[in-house]
């Protein structure tokens, strides 16, 4: 199974957008996969209710208890969120949740939702799994966000030496502000390597998508159609990155 963790030490840049999307993309492609939850806003759980339960996050914090899921092909099972992880900072957290991920099997993939932070869960988290996304606004202080995930990341690989970056994806991007076109030529000059060549544009869609619990091809407008196109040429970049792709 491959554990992408989607993570970011700042909210409102869409890491729940952009996990629940990774998410239909790759049931859509046939594989089986679970969502898990480790933010107490629970967002990725409200994305999707309709989906079959299989676990508690707030178990593997707390009790580092692995899912076992029995999916079919082309199918979701959420590990849904708690209300109670916020509080949760004791100090076997992190060995509790890279236990956990480390244990889970049954499906093809696992994607995995963070709170806003770099603290012991999302350690744990990156501890126990296999990839990296980093979804980043393009505001002033984009810069030392990098610097911040980049550090977080190589103090992980240093105890996972299996985690892969997968890079920096700018999200939430408003091309018409020219603020935002001249923070994104930094970044990419900044951190050439690690900056993904695809941008996820502020669009209504995906708000509707999100709100909704749908993957962007349910979003019936031009924006929907827009965004589905957008977001699919960077679902097929991380594809071919996860499946051992250049």
């Amino acid at each position: 199974m491959k554990k992408i963790v989607v993570a970011n030490n700042k909210g409102g840049v869409g890491k729940t957008t952009i996990a629940s999307q990774i998410t239909y993309s790759l049931a859509a492609k046939g594989h089986s996969v679970v969502a898990v939850d480790l933010d107490s806003q629970r967002n990725l759980t409200s994305s999707f209710e309709n989906s079959p339960v299989i676990g508690d996050a707030l178990a593997m914090v707390t009790d580092a208890k692995p899912f076992n899921a029995d999916i079919e092909a082309g199918a979701i099972n959420i590990v849904v969120g708690h209300k109670d992880l916020q509080a949760q900072n004791t100090d076997d957290v992190m060995v509790n949740v890279s236990n956990a991920l480390a244990n889970s099997k049954g499906a093809d993939f696992c994607v995995i939702d963070t709170p806003p932070s770099f603290g012991e869960v999302v350690y744990g988290a990156l501890l126990g799994a296999d990839y990296l996304l980093v979804p980043i606004e393009l505001k002033k202080y984009s810069l030392d966000g990098i610097e911040t995930a980049l550090e977080a990341f190589i103090a992980a690989q240093e105890v996972n030496g299996d985690l892969q970056l997968l890079g920096f994806l700018p999200s939430r991007f408003d091309a018409v502000k020219e603020v935002e076109r001249n923070a994104l030529a930094a970044v990419a000059s900044e951190f050439e390597q690690v900056v993904i060549r695809h941008q996820i544009r502020n669009r209504v869609a995906y708000v509707v998508a999100q709100e909704d619990g749908v993957p962007l091809s349910e979003v019936k407008t031009k924006s929907g159609k827009e965004a589905q196109a957008e977001f699919g040429e960077f679902f097929d970049w991380l594809y071919g990155k996860v499946n051992g792709g250049a």
